[in-house]
């Protein structure tokens, strides 16, 4: 999940020796970090859940009940 925050700013002043150079448009570079982000929220998600599947696959492989293994290939 990630965690979104609104943000308002009314009547500040950034002097021009604290602003960033390239940073001459809001919305644009917003837009370039919210699609660099939701790649790697997904690919984090694809990854736990790859981790979560072959956890529960090594687990039923060894899981015995009644004296016999519940799960086999």
């Amino acid at each position: 999940m990630v965690q979104n925050g609104d943000i308002t700013l009314t009547n500040v002043f950034v002097p021009e020796n604290n602003r960033l150079a390239k940073a001459t448009d809001f919305a644009t570079g917003t837009n370039v970090i919210l699609e660099t982000s939701r790649l790697k929220v997904a690919w984090a998600a694809t990854g736990i859940a790859a981790g979560a599947y072959e956890a529960a696959l090594r687990y039923s492989m060894q899981r015995q009940q009644f004296g016999k293994r519940i799960a086999s290939f």
